[in-house]
């Protein structure tokens, strides 16, 4: 599969989204088409998990299988417009993979599963660094930090 898919956020309309698609042998269903609307409206630094795009598409009156939603996920992670992240043990979360995404990496709280973003160049430069040492052409560099947030702390601390 090609990785030339358009950011989520440009302003191609989907008609040319459903060309490129068919270009690798896709279809832009309704389903896809309503996964990605909904991460086009996510804040940014916001993350989601397949349960919770279940979640939101049935709420919204949508009849959608989670099998079905995986499946979707899958695809755009391939495409290369959706990164996949394994922040939370064992649960898969997923973030525009956009250019006009800065390089960032992730806190993640042990205890609620709560993500938060942040920036830190040095991270890539230990990444090139390191790559290059080893003979690898870096890809991507991406930090995780497990932790507990100051919420989970507060209920540790509580009697």
């Amino acid at each position: 599969m090609s990785s030339n898919f358009p950011p989520a956020t440009s302003s191609r309309n989907l008609e040319q989204l459903k060309t490129l698609l068919n270009q690798e042998g896709f279809r832009l269903t309704r389903q896809r088409q309503k996964i990605l609307e909904i991460f086009r409206s996510l804040p940014e630094g916001d993350h989601l998990g397949a349960e919770e795009i279940y979640q939101t598409l049935t709420n919204a009156g949508e009849t959608i299988g989670i099998s079905t939603i995986y499946r979707a996920l899958h695809l755009m992670v391939n495409m290369g417009l959706l990164r996949e992240l394994d922040l939370a043990e064992g649960r898969k979360l997923y973030e525009l993979a956009t250019p006009s995404v800065h390089e960032h990496h992730h806190l993640v709280c042990v205890q609620c599963g709560a993500v938060q973003e942040f920036e830190e160049t040095s991270m890539a430069t230990v990444g090139v660094q390191e790559a290059e040492r080893h003979g690898f052409a870096l890809l991507n560099c991406q930090f995780t930090v497990y932790a507990v947030c100051p919420t989970c702390q507060g209920q540790l601390r509580s009697p």
